[in-house]
C-alpha cells in the first residue's frame, strides 16, 4: 500500500452548466472517493475516463495526474508511467506536471526504462522550479540513464555535479541514505564498473599483474559506491546494488578464467596445470560474488521488493554454485595438491619450467 501522503489532485472547484460537464464532475468525485477506500483499479479506469471526456479541460491534467496515482496503488507501473507522461506531454509548464515527472522517473528506473527516463529526467532539469532535492533526484537520473545507455564519459560529469550538490546539502552521511543519494551512489557504481570492466585478459595485457591490479582496484572502488547505495530507505536500490557487487566478482572471475595458457606451457600436461591452478588461485571469487548473491536473496525474501532484480540474483547465485561445485570436482579429479598447484601456477607466471 502506498504511503498515505502520496499527494491526490482535488479539481478546482469550477461552476458549469453544461450537463456533459456536470457528468464529468460527478465522475471525477466518484473516483476520488474510489480512490479513498483503497479501490485503486477502479478509480483508475474512471480518472482515465475524465480524462477523456472532459472536453473543457477542467478536470483532464488533474485526472492524469489521479490516473497515474491509481494506477501506481494498484501496482501497474506501465500503466501508472504512462499516464504520468501524459501530464509532462500535455501541460508541461504546470506544477502538476513537475510532481509527475518526478513520479514517473522513480518508475522508470523500477523499469529499466532507460531512454525514457533520459527524456523525462532532461525535462526536469529545463525546469526554473526544481527545489535542490529535486534537482539532485533528476540529476541521478540523467546519470543513471546515460551509464546504461554507454555513454560514460557524460554520465560522469552529471553524477559528479551531483555529488558536489550531496556534499553541498550534507546528505548522506551516516545511516540510511535517502532515496535521491541512493541513486547518484548506484550511478557513480555503474560508472566505475563499466570503466573497471574494459579491462581484460584476452589477449593477455604486456604486464598481466598491473591490469589485473587496476581491474581489481576499479572492483573496489565500484563497489564502494554500490555498498554506499545499499544503505537506501529503499529497498530496491539495497537489491539492485547487492546484485552488481556479486557480478562484479563473477564477471572478474569468467575474464579471468578467459585467460589462455602462457607459452611456457607447451605441453598437454602443462596446460591443464595452468588451468587447474587458475581454478585454484581465483575460486575465491567466486566464493565473494556467491555470498553477495546470498545476501541479496535473503534481502528480497525479506522485504518483498525488487522482484526483478531478485530474480536476476536467484539465477546468478544458483550459476555460482554450479560453478564453484564444477571448479572444486575438477580440482579433486587432479593427482596434485593444492600446493603442487600453486607452485606451477607462480612458475608459469615467472617463465620457469614446473618441476613435477
Amino acid at each position: 500500500m502506498p504511503a498515505a501522503e502520496d499527494p491526490v489532485v482535488e479539481a478546482t472547484p469550477t461552476v458549469v452548466t453544461a450537463t456533459e460537464a456536470s457528468n464529468v464532475a460527478e465522475l471525477f468525485e466518484r473516483a476520488l472517493s474510489l480512490l479513498a477506500r483503497g479501490e485503486a483499479e477502479e478509480a483508475a479506469r474512471l480518472f482515465e475516463l475524465v480524462a477523456s471526456a472532459d472536453t473543457r479541460g477542467t478536470y483532464a491534467v488533474s485526472a492524469r495526474f489521479n490516473a497515474g496515482l491509481a494506477w501506481e496503488r494498484a501496482g501497474n507501473e506501465a500503466q501508472a508511467t504512462e499516464w504520468f507522461e501524459t501530464v509532462i506531454a500535455d501541460a508541461p509548464a504546470e506544477h502538476l506536471a513537475k510532481v509527475a515527472a518526478i513520479r514517473a522517473s522513480r518508475l522508470l528506473v523500477r523499469g529499466e526504462e532507460w531512454e525514457r527516463l533520459s527524456e523525462v529526467a532532461d525535462y526536469l532539469l529545463a525546469r526554473a522550479d526544481l527545489t535542490d532535492v529535486e534537482r539532485l533526484e533528476a540529476l541521478g537520473a540523467k546519470g543513471l540513464a546515460l551509464a546504461e545507455a554507454g555513454d560514460i564519459a557524460t554520465a560522469e560529469r552529471r553524477v559528479s555535479e551531483a555529488r558536489d550538490l550531496v556534499d553541498r546539502l550534507g546528505l548522506g552521511g551516516g545511516g540510511q541514505l535517502p532515496t535521491p543519494v541512493a541513486q547518484v551512489q548506484f550511478a557513480l557504481g555503474e560508472i566505475r564498473k563499466a570503466k573497471s570492466e574494459r579491462i581484460v585478459f584476452v589477449p593477455l595485457p604486456a604486464d598481466f599483474a598491473d591490469a589485473l591490479e587496476r581491474r581489481c582496484q576499479g572492483l573496489l572502488d565500484a563497489q564502494g559506491a554500490y555498498t554506499d547505495a545499499m544503505r537506501s530507505l529503499d529497498p530496491h536500490w539495497a537489491a539492485m546494488s547487492g546484485y552488481r557487487v556479486g557480478q562484479l566478482y563473477q564477471r572478474l572471475h569468467q575474464d579471468i578464467s578467459a585467460i589462455p595458457p602462457p607459452r611456457q606451457a607447451d605441453t598437454a600436461e602443462r596446460r591443464a596445470l595452468f588451468e587447474a591452478a587458475l581454478r585454484l588461485r581465483y575460486r575465491i571469487l567466486l566464493e565473494k560474488g556467491l555470498k553477495m548473491m546470498e545476501h541479496t536473496v535473503l534481502l528480497g525474501e525479506r522485504t518483498n521488493e525488487a522482484e526483478a532484480w531478485i530474480t536476476r540474483a536467484r539465477e546468478a547465485r544458483d550459476e555460482l554454485l554450479r560453478a564453484l561445485a564444477e571448479e572444486k570436482e575438477a580440482l579433486r579429479r587432479l593427482p596434485y595438491s593444492e600446493e603442487d598447484l600453486k607452485r606451477a601456477l607462480d612458475a608459469l607466471e615467472q617463465g620457469r619450467r614446473p618441476s613435477f
